[in-house]
């Protein structure tokens, strides 16, 4: 067995078994030297060589080493004129912060006449001190603090380092730093070894030992030191980024930037950078020292800083110029590290002396800075001023919990903050939809135009900034910081995605939760395969539309309701219209009315008063306190168990008969234009088919008819001319529906999970309402995790006994899973692989974290196979 391995410029190539045993320093240097870059001549001792080493002569290795380093660097080691000095690191297979490296080994009394004439006397024995200390501390764990002693009874002059040195000597022990630079070093070899390694811990794999020569940057101005990444570390940007200092010894102050370098030496660090890049497949950091004019690599190694946006980058750019392949680059990024390339971030700099309210919950992820306001309709006229006079139109709602009044303020603003709900609750869910910034921090106290946290208050036009990452908790910052703003089509994510889509297959893809036009055009971009949920509802918050939906909800006869509702129609067949033609050819579900009425009602003095404002605007001259009495009759205790989804059409058919008109009208129109659609129409909160039935196929009774879904088509089918292929289905939210599922099958084409409702009702926890109480659950492990992220094992139960019966009755039953948890790559390994689901529908900005968990899965699978 070779005892050493030796390395330099000249290329040296061992076999993979034996760089198993070198260590992960050890095994860094010999791949440069693989590549033929002028790395600093070495040595690596066998791993299996360390238990040893204290007890065995290992000299003649030793020597010979030494001698290919010699040749080398063009110094001797122990020689007093010219003296090679050499570093010592312990090369273990585990990346831990204890390992040390030994610097200036070989410097004694005897070759200090030698090194001084390199870099001066007092620098010379400086270093020789510099050695003493890391022998002492690293080696003998003698506490810094005596050496501190020692350094601060001297002056700092050559008379006064040799005096140190002397001490210094005495304290670490004459036996374990002998003079002799040969055998300094075979002590401090074996003080390594018995220091490093444990027969109990490293048995089966013990460190190794590096042995490497030391150049100098610092010998006049033709010498320096330095380091740079391959490419910018940030932007990815294909320029190498770093910097230098001329005649240093090493990199201990700001420095120039690398590209000032002497042009020689900058093309040569480019043309190894690059092949560096090549090797390892990523961005790298690389150390280097001119010495005389003698570019030496100390080392190079990964780059754990390296935001997602460099390293996604870099991998395109290896894969196209053929150094990698597709599927490896597919690969490399964990899907959740996408949501740092979709969303600002905060500069880190700009956040000096800004106080930081830590904690809560990520609703929707990114940062935001903006001026804080606690109502809707204020921020909205804020909003307005700041447009007119030319001010900083930033802005960021704080409320107690959101409803459909303040989506229009989620909407022109940067983000919200709320005080009660979770990760599925109104404001997170309706931020992911628009792109906004979401944080629940349910430790805040709001009052009328302020908030309060451990004694800092936040009052109305106060600026905050809002920091919400996707693997930490969020932090809510009193004062205004900088954001580093991101661009999808620079950033490489576009580019990414076209990748990535290349191993999505059809038997499982991602749709997008889609509610506007604007929301589809951003779902293609990001690479979705159509829209898995159109939540209708959404389509009635915006500001010329909430007031009119409040007057047909608010209408006192079915007349009334109608001729409201033909006033929505053309919105509503606007709506479908732009939602099939963008996603076209992809499908588009579309779920009816979902959510309660009384979400849709004036819930204060300011919007009740914009209310009766809007009527009197319509020349109807309403009383305010019969409005008030019909509010407070629709209003419900347990809403979410209540008046709503196709409980209100059985109420109310006229609702679903308009939306469902608008539907077909916009489809029939895109099929005269030559688009091909398949509409998907989704019946939400069913509890058994006898709904399902009733509203497909209508219903006659005590002289009465109401229509269904396929009168409607067969009308407007026949009004249009044109004949056009749809599916009905369900969203199966309740576990009733998962247990009828088989039932259900016999009138459903699809069923689509709606997994926020089926956890709510499953485990009998609010979405809203978890987090007053969920943190005791964590700190006790009740639940291993928060049920409205990641699928309980209930749930999925509920989903793989649906799947399963409603297959049974419909083999070619469609299914899918729309509700929040659709983006979670540990529910989209279910889906695909347990319940054999078709698809997940996600926000649109989620669409590339599950695009790439699915990529990830197939290519796992097809590896498998």
């Amino acid at each position: 067995m070779p005892e050493i391995y030796p390395f330099s410029e000249k290329g040296e190539t061992y076999a993979e078994e034996d760089m198993e045993r070198l260590g992960r320093r050890g095994r860094r240097a010999i791949e440069l030297a693989e590549m033929k870059i002028p790395v600093v001549p070495g040595f690596v001792i066998d791993s299996r060589l360390t238990p040893e080493l204290p007890s065995k002569d290992f000299s003649e290795s030793l020597r010979r080493g030494l001698v290919g380093i010699e040749e080398g660097v063009g110094r001797k080691f122990g020689d007093a004129a010219n003296p090679l000095l050499i570093k010592i690191v312990v090369s273990s297979n585990l990346s831990l912060p204890f390992y040390p490296t030994v610097f200036n080994v070989g410097l004694s009394p005897t070759t200090m006449p030698g090194f001084s004439t390199l870099i001066g006397e007092k620098a010379a024995w400086f270093e020789y001190c510099y050695l003493l200390r890391t022998i002492g501390t690293k080696i003998f764990d003698i506490a810094h603090e005596r050496f501190d002693e020692i350094i601060a009874r001297y002056s700092d002059d050559v008379e006064g380092m040799k005096k140190c040195a002397q001490e210094m000597v005495q304290l670490v022990g004459r036996d374990n730093v002998p003079d002799d630079p040969f055998q300094q070093f075979v002590v401090i070899l074996k003080n390594l070894a018995k220091r490093y390694y444990n027969a109990e811990m490293d048995a089966e794999d013990p460190p190794a030992l590096l042995v490497q020569g030391m150049v100098f940057g610092n010998l006049g101005e033709d010498s320096s030191v330095g380091m740079y990444y391959t490419r910018n570390i940030i932007s990815g940007e294909d320029r190498l980024q770093g910097s230098f200092l001329l005649n240093s010894y090493t990199l201990d102050r700001q420095g120039q930037d690398i590209l000032a370098l002497d042009g020689e030496y900058l093309n040569r660090l480019q043309q190894i950078g690059r092949s560096i890049e090549r090797k390892f497949r990523e961005l790298r950091e690389v150390k280097f020292i001119v010495e005389k004019k003698k570019l030496w690599i100390i080392n190079q190694t990964e780059v754990d800083k390296k935001s997602t946006q460099a390293h996604i980058r870099t991998l395109l750019d290896l894969m196209k110029e053929g150094t990698v392949k597709d599927d490896w680059v597919v690969e490399q990024i964990p899907p959740g590290q996408l949501a740092t390339l979709l969303h600002s971030v905060v500069d880190e700099e700009s956040l000096a002396g800004i106080p930081a309210i830590r904690g809560g919950i990520t609703g929707a992820p990114g940062a935001a800075v903006g001026r804080v306001f606690f109502n809707a309709d204020r921020l909205m006229e804020a909003h307005r001023d700041a447009i007119q006079k030319g001010e900083d139109t930033r802005m960021v709602l704080v409320v107690t919990a959101s409803y459909a009044e303040d989506v229009k303020a989620i909407e022109v603003g940067q983000g919200v903050i709320s005080a009660e709900g979770g990760y599925s609750s109104h404001a997170p869910v309706v931020s992911r939809s628009l792109g906004k910034v979401s944080i629940v921090h349910p430790d805040i106290r709001i009052g009328d135009r302020f908030f309060e946290y451990n004694g800092v208050r936040v009052n109305e036009g106060d600026y905050v900034t809002m920091d919400a990452p996707v693997y930490r908790d969020p932090t809510i910052y009193t004062g205004k910081a900088k954001l580093i703003s991101p661009d999808i089509h620079t950033n490489g994510l576009t580019d990414f995605i076209e990748v990535v889509r290349r191993f999505i297959k059809d038997d499982f893809v991602v749709r997008a939760n889609a509610d506007l036009g604007r929301d589809a055009k951003v779902a293609r971009t990001m690479g979705a395969f159509g829209i898995g949920l159109c939540r209708t509802e959404h389509m009635f918050f915006a500001e010329d539309r909430i007031q009119r939906f409040r007057e047909m909800i608010l209408s006192s006869s079915y007349d009334e309701r109608v001729r409201v509702l033909d006033d929505l129609r053309p919105l509503q067949r606007g709506d479908f219209y732009d939602l099939f033609k963008i996603m076209a050819p992809y499908p588009v579900t579309i779920r009816l009315l979902d959510a309660p009425l009384h979400e849709f009602l004036p819930r204060n003095d300011e919007a009740l008063t914009e209310y009766l404002e809007y009527l009197q605007n319509k020349g109807i001259k309403p009383e305010k306190a019969e409005i008030q009495e019909r509010i407070e009759r629709l209003h419900e205790f347990n809403p979410m168990l209540g008046h709503r989804g196709c409980r209100v059409a059985i109420t109310y058919p006229e609702i679903y008969e308009m939306q469902v008109r608008g539907i077909f009208e916009a489809a029939t129109r895109l099929k005269k234009e030559g688009v091909d659609i398949v509409p998907e129409i989704m019946i939400p909160i069913v509890m058994n088919p006898s709904e399902l039935r009733f509203l497909k196929n209508g219903k006659q009774i005590e002289g009465q008819y109401i229509k269904g879904i396929r009168d409607i088509a067969r009308e407007i089918f026949h009004q249009e001319g044109v004949q056009l292929n749809y599916k009905v289905g369900t969203m199966v939210e309740l576990p009733a529906a998962a247990l009828a599922s088989g039932d259900l099958a016999q009138h459903a084409e699809f069923f689509s999970y709606g997994t926020n409702d089926l956890t709510q009702t499953t485990f009998g926890l609010s979405r809203d309402d978890i987090n007053s109480f969920f943190p005791a659950y964590t700190m006790y492990d009740l639940l291993p995790n928060n049920p409205f992220q990641v699928l309980g094992d209930s749930v999925k139960e509920l989903i793989y006994i649906s799947a399963e019966r409603g297959r049974i009755t419909r083999p070619d039953l469609k299914l899918g899973l729309c509700g929040e948890h659709g983006a979670d790559p540990s529910n989209i390994e279910f889906c695909m692989e347990q319940s054999e689901l078709d698809y997940v529908s996600t926000s649109p900005y989620n669409i590339p974290i599950a695009l790439l968990a699915v990529a990830q899965l197939n290519l796992k699978k097809a590896k498998a196979q």
